[in-house]
């Protein structure tokens, strides 16, 4: 029997992660569905840029521990005149300093550094939900 298709809840928070990693993936997503959040996991960043098209999350967390084009995908999305308003929490190793470059280069709207405190974690991206995205325009800079 086929279930009718769900309605939008504008009360469901949806966070989209993106990892491949079989040890960080259940870091990043187990948390957060314990507090509620609807949580999607991606391995495959077309599959992501895709599904982004259809609809917008709330947050993506993007792990650039495991995922090779991680940065890439926050700069497509940051570039994208559709997709910018989607705020960007980028999980990263962080250990060089060209990674700290990759990170604020990528334009993502925060980072963290792996390993990371769980109740850290979770308030910043409590944070991340209630602050809106703002572009900065010439007259901001």
């Amino acid at each position: 029997m086929n279930e009718p298709p769900l309605e939008k809840n504008e009360s469901i928070i949806d966070i989209f992660v993106l990892s491949i990693s079989e040890s960080i993936a259940p870091q990043l997503t187990e948390p957060l569905e314990e507090k509620g959040y609807r949580v999607t996991l991606f391995s495959d960043s077309r599959r992501l840029l895709e599904v982004l098209r259809e609809g917008k999350p709330n947050l993506l967390i993007c792990d650039t521990t495991t995922v090779d084009d991680g940065f890439e995908v926050c700069r497509r999305i940051k570039a994208d005149s559709d997709l910018w308003v989607i705020p960007v929490l980028v999980f990263t190793s962080a250990s060089t300093l060209s990674d700290l470059l990759n990170v604020l280069d990528c334009n993502a709207d925060n980072f963290l550094a792996f390993p990371s405190d769980l109740p850290y974690r979770l308030s910043l991206i409590e944070t991340m939900l209630t602050t809106p995205v703002e572009r900065l325009t010439p007259e901001l800079i």
